[in-house]
């Protein structure tokens, strides 16, 4: 049910926003250049939020905890493994605090799009699960306050700034610190190719939801893993990029749809207009796989992967 608008932080962020490591910067170096703005972002989204909790900083400061989140999982090998470890759990909290109110919020806009037009005979559940919302969402927007408030940030800051110093470039058989972080950084997003190209072939079929859902996950992470290596990219940022929010964008509505479905199967009694907003959500799930289908003849899933190894 969380789907990324396009106005957070994660569209901001280009090839040329980083400077990249001077040179053939090696690994040790590298990692820490390339972590630093993205934990800056995360640390600038929570003030943002702790000012003012606006809605669009809730989503940014999600988005800022997702893909830190998976620069400190990519760049695990040459960082101390305990440290890495809490630090990933540290920010999963704050992810997971902030999707309560985001699910309940793309929910709501779900229904509420829906047009007379579409449900001539569900207004009235519509109605229903539309006021249930709002009653989630502001129980949710108080809960989300106060377990912000009750989280300190500073030691999370302070074991961000402290992760380089405790690197030990002679005690980690995992990786070699001194390798050319290019080389490392394309057998990374192969690593995230292949875990694509293992979901795809059960995905392509309109009833795998399971298979879709992992695609989705998958996607989002490859996208994160390419936002953090862009500044080492030579070429394609742009069209890579977009290709991966096209993808979990489709995917993203094919997930909420599903977990809607579920939504409405729980709070809504079987009658008329349950079974009305069934048909059309179902209708709504075929035209977005077949979408995601004429994607994947256009720009072909399977092959971003390599693409952006070869721009390396």
């Amino acid at each position: 049910m969380k789907q990324e608008r396009s106005n957070g932080n994660a569209d901001k962020i280009d090839n040329g926003t980083l400077e990249p490591p001077p040179g053939p910067a090696p690994l040790w170096v590298a990692c820490h250049t390339l972590l630093a703005g993205h934990e800056e972002e995360f640390l600038s989204c929570w003030k943002k939020v702790e000012a003012a909790f606006q809605e669009d900083d809730v989503h940014d400061l999600r988005v800022a905890s997702r893909r830190l989140r998976e620069g400190l999982a990519l760049f695990s090998p040459c960082l101390p493994a305990k440290k890495s470890r809490q630090l990933r759990k540290q920010l999963k909290k704050v992810t997971t605090l902030l999707g309560e109110l985001r699910n309940t919020d793309e929910a709501a806009l779900f229904f509420s799009a829906l047009t007379p037009e579409e449900t001539p005979h569900s207004r009235n559940e519509v109605g229903e699960l539309l006021a249930q919302l709002k009653d989630e969402r502001e129980r949710a927007h108080k809960k989300l306050r106060k377990d912000l408030k009750s989280l300190n940030l500073n030691p999370l800051q302070s074991d961000l700034a402290a992760l380089p110093l405790e690197q030990n470039l002679f005690d980690n058989a995992a990786v070699d610190h001194f390798m050319s972080v290019a080389l490392f950084a394309a057998g990374a997003i192969m690593e995230r190719a292949r875990t694509l190209a293992e979901l795809l072939p059960r995905a392509v079929h309109q009833a795998d939801s399971e298979a879709q859902h992992q695609l989705r996950i998958a996607v989002k992470k490859m996208r994160y893993r390419l936002e953090i290596i862009a500044p080492l990219l030579k070429r394609d940022y742009q069209e890579l990029h977009g290709a991966l929010k096209g993808y979990q964008e489709v995917l993203g509505k094919l997930h909420d749809i599903d977990v809607f479905r579920q939504m409405l199967q729980e709070r809504i009694d079987d009658r008329p207009g349950r079974r009305e907003l069934l048909h059309v959500m179902a209708q709504k799930r075929r035209r977005l796989h077949a979408t995601f289908l004429e994607k994947l003849k256009i720009n072909p899933l399977g092959s971003i992967g390599e693409r952006v190894r070869d721009a390396l």
